[in-house]
């Protein structure tokens, strides 16, 4: 008897558990995002020679991503993003493709704040780097790596806004430039502090 009632009382609470318990969901959504400061960095390997300059970057980028029981998020997201060369006022244009992970902690399902770290590849049209170089006018592909803390808001039951800071390094291919007085080894690095606004809509 003791046994059946034991199994009853763990059958409930485990039912309960599971009744409190998120429903996996998926989303979309757009977002939005600029930032608070931001630099560019060119080093000729060879010749040990580094310069650098101030950018300044923004990004519309649409997702897509998965929710599950503990709220945790997995988005995929195609970026375009712009760079602004704040003292040679040269613009350039990249686009990429990121995959990120949002892990969310707390029991407050209206506020939820996370932490985010995450990865990319993006692709960069007319690099200004090699201006005044043999390949002036070609682009540079790139790997992109971050990391931020943000919260998400719940406005609505399937809608949810969403805050956030992020810290982005890009680094893009190394180029060899080959020029009468030999070649060179170029190495370039982009790397930005954001803020950023996200809505996004449950299913």
């Amino acid at each position: 008897m003791r046994t059946a009632q034991f199994l009853s009382i763990a059958l409930l609470s485990f039912s309960s558990f599971i009744a409190q318990a998120a429903e996996p969901f998926t989303f979309a959504g757009i977002r939005l995002s600029g930032s608070m400061s931001g630099e560019a960095e060119a080093e000729l390997e060879e010749a040990g020679i580094t310069f650098g300059e101030d950018i300044d970057s923004g990004a519309l980028s649409i997702f897509a991503g998965y929710s599950n029981s503990n709220y945790n998020r997995w988005i995929v997201a195609y970026e375009s993003r712009s760079f602004e060369f704040t003292e040679s006022d040269v613009e350039e244009d990249a686009t990429g493709l990121r995959i990120d992970w949002h892990f969310v902690w707390g029991e407050d399902k209206k506020v939820q704040p996370y932490l985010a770290l995450g990865f990319g590849f993006y692709n960069l049209d007319e690099a200004t780097v090699l201006t005044g170089t043999p390949m002036e006018g070609d682009g540079l592909s790139g790997v992109s790596f971050q990391f931020g803390a943000g919260a998400k808001v719940a406005i609505q039951e399937n809608v949810e806004l969403d805050l956030a800071f992020e810290r982005q390094a890009i680094s893009w291919e190394d180029i060899e430039i080959v020029s009468w007085g030999g070649s060179e080894t170029l190495s370039t690095n982009y790397s930005n502090n954001s803020l950023s606004a996200a809505l996004a809509i449950r299913f």
